[in-house]
């Protein structure tokens, strides 16, 4: 399709190749492919086609003749020419790739299929890996609310006989999934470099126990020494001050009390 740079001028066709924006929203209709052409404002850009013929292509914004909006479409288009294949079917809305409704299809996918796709499009595709990179680099990809939740879930499944009396739990019914959440959990925090936040739950279950933790007949043994070997290894990573304060608190009552 690159005969289409012949409608551009060399102007044009520079300014597209250095394009800062993006494109989204592409679909197919029967006869054409549609796209956002997003700048600092977004521009409709339709590319009339059929059997793979370009007939003609319009812009929203208000150039007089081809602008650049419509130079990168028909560029974008040029690098990913499945999206010309797919609409040289006969039009069909089911069968049609860009019509999937991709936020089913992830909801069904499994995270090893998409962690293995997208591991082989770094590798075929660097735009793609660059890409990816730039977005996900200095961003969480923790869910925060999703730790909490557990953890608060944890601490509510064992409550004690009397516990809105004197606030106590269960210490046996609390102790193998706070083993677990600590030996899973904190560990994938710690692996992903999320020191603040596993250093911050950590703390969390200490200062939840409080006292109780120490009138226990050592049920709780394991889960002790899980914290406080997390514990050991948070002490040496850009946590704050305050944080470390606290870890050490812990880790010196742990050994008052012989653990």
């Amino acid at each position: 399709m690159n005969s289409w740079k012949r409608l551009f001028g060399k102007s044009t066709l520079s300014k597209a190749d250095n394009f800062k924006g993006k494109i989204t929203d592409v679909e197919h209709t029967n006869s054409s492919i549609k796209a956002i052409v997003k700048t600092n404002r977004e521009f409709n850009v339709e590319a009339t086609i059929e059997e793979g013929v370009l007939f003609d292509v319009n812009c929203s914004c208000s150039a007089k003749s081809h602008c650049v909006h419509e130079a990168v479409f028909l560029k974008f288009m040029d690098e990913y020419p499945e999206i010309l294949e797919d609409q040289s079917k006969i039009y069909d809305e089911k069968k049609s790739v860009l019509n999937v409704d991709c936020d089913d299809m992830l909801d069904t996918v499994s995270s090893t299929k998409l962690k293995s796709f997208i591991k082989k499009q770094f590798k075929q595709n660097p735009k793609f890996k660059y890409d990816f990179i730039k977005h996900f680099k200095d961003k969480s990809l923790i869910d925060r609310n999703l730790y909490e939740k557990k953890l608060k879930r944890i601490f509510s499944n064992a409550k004690g006989q009397g516990f809105s009396y004197c606030g106590w739990y269960d210490m046996d019914m609390l102790a193998k999934p706070l083993k677990q959440f600590m030996r899973s959990d904190i560990k994938k925090l710690i692996d992903a470099h999320e020191y603040q936040f596993a250093c911050e739950l950590l703390n969390r279950i200490m200062d939840t126990l409080e006292d109780e933790i120490y009138l226990t007949e050592r049920s709780f043994d394991n889960a002790v020494y899980y914290y406080q070997d997390y514990a050991q290894i948070l002490l040496y990573t850009d946590i704050t001050k305050k944080q470390k304060n606290k870890l050490n608190h812990h880790l010196d009552r742990f050994g008052f009390f012989g653990y």
